[in-house]
């Protein structure tokens, strides 16, 4: 083996952070995280595993908003802060919207077990129930 063909491939196995990694975050959606747009790449790909991009934003808009609402009112006069709280209460509906289409597919996949599979339509049904207590 030659000395540069050595080299790299010693480098290699201690190489820790890919020089690369795109990761689907939502179907249609790549997030790439690399040493080009991050000085630390792997600490990156490790807090983005533990909390997303959207969860690390929803908990900032989430406290940004009760500072805006707790100093100027929920209809601010500012118009900065009034349209991020329009942005805001705007992706809040389509969370909402997204939760109850969620429940209506457990509805409908329901039905079908009661139709075909009663056993384990019972057996969800039960699950539901005491879930809901």
């Amino acid at each position: 083996m030659a000395p540069d063909e050595w080299m790299r491939a010693w480098q290699s196995m201690w190489r820790v952070a890919p020089d690369n990694l795109a990761q689907s975050i939502l179907q249609g959606w790549t997030l790439n995280i690399n040493s080009n747009n991050s000085t630390a790449p792997q600490t990156e790909v490790e807090v983005v595993a533990k909390h997303s991009y959207g969860r690390q934003l929803g908990r900032m808009s989430d406290a940004l908003a009760l500072l805006i609402e707790a100093r100027h009112g929920r209809t601010p006069e500012d118009k900065r802060f009034a349209d991020f709280l329009t942005m805001k209460q705007e992706i809040d509906k389509v969370k909402q919207d997204a939760a109850a289409a969620r429940v209506e597919r457990i509805v409908k996949d329901l039905a079908l077990l009661k139709a075909q599979d009663q056993e384990q339509y019972v057996r969800l049904r039960d699950a539901l129930r005491e879930a809901l207590k």
